[in-house]
């Protein structure tokens, strides 16, 4: 299992540094954007749907970090009624449960992103170039996968491998 959690070490390292660099990226963008509106009446036509669209990548790749440290939604009401010995079996049952979801909203979200890129939408424009929603929206199959792949090696991984997010 070690080239497993080393691996996955590795896309956690990936995941932090896009939401760094989104969140970044976001309040610059929208610092200039308010600038440009302040100083020039205007702003860059594009730049409030990209912004959107960084945000939902954000906050998606954010969420598999949560899975990654288990800092998602859990049974942790159940766990702190439930004697000392269940609290083993009740993690696991929750990290099964919350893989299947995963696992059932990455396939209704493949499904979708096909069916955007079938469909040719177009998300935003930036000029004469138009970005397909299919890729603007790519991240949503991801995400669930990435929050399942997370929450399935944490049924595996050591206590002690447990560290914060930063």
């Amino acid at each position: 299992m070690k080239p497993v959690f080393r691996a996955e070490e590795y896309l956690v390292k990936a995941e932090k540094a896009a939401v760094v660099s989104l969140i970044f990226a976001m309040v610059a963008l929208s610092f200039l954007q308010v600038l440009l509106r302040i100083l020039f009446h205007s702003g860059i036509v594009w730049l409030d749907p990209l912004l959107r669209h960084m945000v939902l990548w954000a906050g998606l790749t954010g969420s598999a970090l949560a899975a990654r440290y288990s800092q998602h939604f859990a049974l942790e009401a159940f766990l702190k009624f439930a004697p000392r010995r269940l609290h083993r079996p009740l993690e696991v049952l929750a990290s099964l449960f919350t893989a299947a979801a995963a696992g059932l909203l990455f396939y209704a979200a493949w499904k979708f992103i096909r069916e955007e890129f079938a469909a040719g939408s177009v998300a935003f424009y930036i000029g004469d170039f138009g970005v397909k929603g299919g890729w603007a929206e790519i991240v949503i199959p991801a995400a669930f996968a990435l929050i399942g792949l997370h929450t399935l090696a944490g049924i595996f991984r050591p206590k002690d491998h447990e560290e914060g997010p930063f």
